[in-house]
């Protein structure tokens, strides 16, 4: 016949350790994999996977107050000190008489289109009217 005796198991850890050991686990995966990939691409083994960009791309929405003339401009730009720059040196058409600006606003996109869509609602009656409204303690400042 046979006997039937209990075998003592270990008890298992609790549940926050065995999560944070499988947290760390996947964390060294991942860890790993990004070493693994960027040492092969330094080499020029392994390329990109599609749709893979190394820097995101920024779009942004400015809105300058002209001090000369109290007068708004809402510009769309990837590079905005080179834009601002160029404003401040009077080397953009549209701007070049009204100088010296004042930044007061300015948001930033990582699509395009997005951009291009905020810039030209801004320009817009009803646009024009909302920015007062959000920036109108900005104004009372200046």
């Amino acid at each position: 016949m046979f006997s039937r005796t209990r075998v003592q198991l270990p008890a298992s850890p609790p549940r926050q350790t065995r999560f944070l050991s499988r947290l760390r686990r996947v964390a060294f995966d991942a860890t790993r994999i990004n070493i693994f990939f960027i040492m092969k691409t330094r080499r020029g083994d392994v390329g990109r996977p599609s749709g893979f960009k190394q820097q995101t791309s920024r779009y942004y929405v400015y809105i300058l107050l002209s001090l000369k003339d109290r007068g708004l401009y809402i510009g769309f730009t990837t590079d905005l000190k080179k834009r601002l720059t160029q404003h401040a040196k009077s080397q953009v058409t549209a701007t070049k008489l009204r100088t010296p600006f004042l930044l007061i606003h300015y948001e930033y996109f990582i699509n395009k289109v997005d951009g291009k869509a905020r810039e030209e609602f801004l320009k817009s009656g009803y646009g024009r009217k909302q920015l007062k409204q959000v920036l109108k303690r900005t104004f009372k400042n200046i």
